[in-house]
């Protein structure tokens, strides 16, 4: 499967989230946890610990009001159980980004481990440096827009 259809199927599986709130990054962690659809055996309390330290170690902002948060060791084990939520915030808010932007989006990855995870970052990474797909992200997609824009931006 090519890195455009993996991410694909894991913002698929995650699903596209709207209106997370929280004035920081903690507070937009616990709501966005709370709303979402959990992969079986995954502790709610646990992701969210575990995104909540991960953001304590450096920011997972990564400019342009997008955050990549993700927890330091797998909580999945399976590729089927791979997933990447995206979560539109209803305010932005300060992750202490590099660029002093306000995050808006979260894309919060859940992989069974490191070479999913870079394979994951680095198709994001690639998306999120273009302009055109930032716009997109802008306009708040639904799953559908949002599959789409990755096909014609990859």
């Amino acid at each position: 499967m090519n890195d455009a259809a993996e991410l694909i199927r894991m913002i698929q599986t995650g699903g596209v989230y709207y209106n997370i709130s929280g004035a920081n990054p903690a507070a937009v962690f616990a709501d966005a946890v709370g709303q979402l659809v959990l992969p079986p055996g995954v502790d709610p309390k646990l992701l969210c610990c575990g995104l909540c330290e991960r953001e304590g170690l450096m920011t997972t902002s990564i400019g342009n009001g997008i955050a990549i948060p993700h927890p330091r060791t797998p909580l999945v084990s399976s590729n089927a159980d791979e997933r990447i939520y995206v979560c539109f915030l209803d305010k932005a808010v300060s992750f202490d980004a590099m660029d002093g932007k306000l995050v808006y989006v979260l894309f919060i990855i859940l992989s069974s481990g490191s070479r999913s995870h870079l394979k994951a970052l680095s198709g994001l990474s690639y998306l999120f440096q273009q302009d055109s797909f930032r716009k997109v992200l802008q306009e708040k997609p639904t799953t559908e827009e949002l599959v789409t824009a990755i096909k014609r931006h990859f």
